[in-house]
C-alpha cells in the first residue's frame, strides 16, 4: 500500500518550500492539500528549523552541512482520504522521533498533484532540546518497519518487500539485469555474501575472519574511521570478470555490505547459534558419556551431531537400566539368603508352632 525512500538535504530552507510550496507543472496549483508538523508549526517550519541550528551553531552553511533527512511516503493509488494520508504521515515521523530519543522537529506535507498520493516528510538535522545531530543507524528498515505497521493498524495491505540482504540498484543497472547483462556491483555482492557465509559455517563470529574470507575471493577492503559520525566505513576494491579494478564505496552496495551491515549480521548470527545450542542440548558431554562424538566443525553438520548425542543420551539410559536391574535382583536373592542363614533352628520352630497355632484357631472358628 505504501513505500518510502529516505535521503538528506543540505537545504532545508528549499526541501519544506518545495513540501510546502511546490506547485504543478501543468496547472501551477499547489501541490501539498494537507500539512502537519511535531514540535513547530508546519507553516513557517523552515524559520523555526534555523533558529534551532544557530542556537547550538550546528549545520548553520547552507548548501555545505547536512541539514535536514527526507522521507518520501508514496501510497498506491487514490483511494484513500488525503487527511488519512497525512496522519499517517504524522504517525511515521512521530514514531522515528521516538526511536531518535525524542526533541526533533518535523514537518509532513501531503501532495495530491499525481495519481498517487504521497508525503514529503522533513526533519531538522539537530536536536531542538540538546542539539545532537540526526543520526539513525539502517534507517531505512527503521522507517520500513514503522511503516508497514502504521499501514497495517489502518487496515491496509503492506507491499511485500524483497526477502535478500538490502541493496542499493541504480536504474542503470537495473536495466543491465533485466537485459542478463553482467553487473559488476552484483559480482561484488557476491562475493560478500560468499566470504559472510564462509564466516558463517566456520562458527566463527568475527570481522576479522570475515575480511580473510573476502581477501581470499579477490577482495580488498580499505576501511576509514567517520569521526563526526564515529563509526568505521568500507571501500571495496577488486578486478571484475572484464579484467576492470573496480572501486567502491558501501553505500553504494546497500546498508548490509557496510561495515555497520556486517557486524550486525555477524552478531546475530551469534545469537541464533547460542540459542540453537542451548535449544538442541550441544554442549560438552560428562566424562565418559557421549565421548566418541565428533563436535561438529561447520555449521552444516549441527543437525546431524544433535541427532547423534540424543541417540548416544538414549543408549546410555538403557544401558544403566539394564545395568542396573540385574543387580538389583542380585542383591534381593543375596539378602534372602543371608536372612534365612542368620536364622537358628529354634526360630523355625517358634514360627512353625505360631503357624499351627493361628491355622487351628482359624478352624475353630
Amino acid at each position: 500500500m505504501a513505500q518510502t525512500k529516505v535521503a538528506s538535504s543540505k537545504s532545508a530552507t528549499a526541501s519544506i518550500k518545495y513540501g510546502r510550496d511546490g506547485k504543478d507543472k501543468d496547472t501551477s496549483e499547489k501541490k501539498c492539500i494537507a500539512m502537519s508538523g511535531i514540535n513547530c508549526d508546519p507553516s513557517n517550519a523552515e524559520y523555526e528549523f534555523g533558529v534551532v541550528r544557530k542556537a547550538f551553531n550546528k549545520a548553520k552553511n547552507e548548501g555545505k552541512d547536512i541539514q535536514a533527512h527526507l522521507i518520501e511516503q508514496s501510497f498506491k493509488g487514490r483511494d484513500i482520504y488525503p487527511f488519512e494520508v497525512n496522519q499517517m504521515g504524522y504517525e511515521l515521523a512521530e514514531r522515528l522521533n521516538k526511536e531518535l530519543g525524542g526533541g526533533f522537529q518535523a514537518v509532513v506535507y501531503t501532495h495530491g498533484n499525481t495519481n498517487n498520493y504521497h508525503n514529503h516528510i522533513v526533519f531538522n538535522a539537530v536536536n531542538l532540546e540538546d542539539g545532537h545531530k540526526y543520526h539513525c543507524y539502517q534507517e531505512k528498515k527503521i522507517v520500513e518497519r514503522i511503516n508497514d505497521a502504521i499501514v497495517r493498524e489502518h487496515g491496509y495491505p503492506v507491499i511485500e518487500k524483497n526477502k535478500e540482504r538490502g541493496t542499493s540498484v541504480t536504474i542503470k543497472e537495473q536495466k543491465l539485469k533485466d537485459k542478463g547483462e553482467y553487473v559488476w556491483k552484483d559480482d561484488l555482492r557476491e562475493r560478500i555474501d560468499k566470504a559472510f557465509e564462509k564466516t558463517k559455517d566456520s562458527l566463527h563470529f568475527d570481522l576479522e575472519r570475515f575480511k580473510a574470507h573476502l581477501t581470499d575471493l579477490g577482495v580488498n577492503i580499505r576501511e576509514r574511521f567517520n569521526q563526526k559520525q564515529q563509526i568505521t566505513r568500507f571501500s571495496y576494491d577488486f578486478i571484475d570478470q572484464d579484467g576492470k579494478q573496480r572501486v567502491t564505496r558501501e553505500k553504494n552496495l546497500g546498508v548490509d555490505y557496510g561495515a555497520e551491515g556486517i557486524k550486525y549480521g555477524l552478531e546475530q548470527e551469534r545469537k541464533s547459534y547460542e540459542q540453537f545450542k542451548q535449544q538442541s542440548g550441544f554442549t560438552p558431554s560428562p566424562a565418559g558419556r557421549t565421548a566418541d562424538i565428533e563436535i561438529p566443525e561447520s555449521r552444516d553438520s549441527i543437525q546431524q551431531y544433535a541427532g547423534q548425542v540424543l541417540d548416544a543420551r538414549i543408549r546410555d539410559a538403557g544401558n544403566e537400566r539394564t545395568q542396573r536391574e540385574p543387580r538389583t535382583r542380585d542383591e534381593h536373592s543375596h539378602q534372602r539368603k543371608q536372612s534365612t542363614q542368620d536364622r537358628t533352628p529354634k526360630d523355625h520352630s517358634v514360627k512353625s508352632k505360631q503357624n499351627r497355632q493361628h491355622d487351628r484357631g482359624g478352624l475353630e472358628r
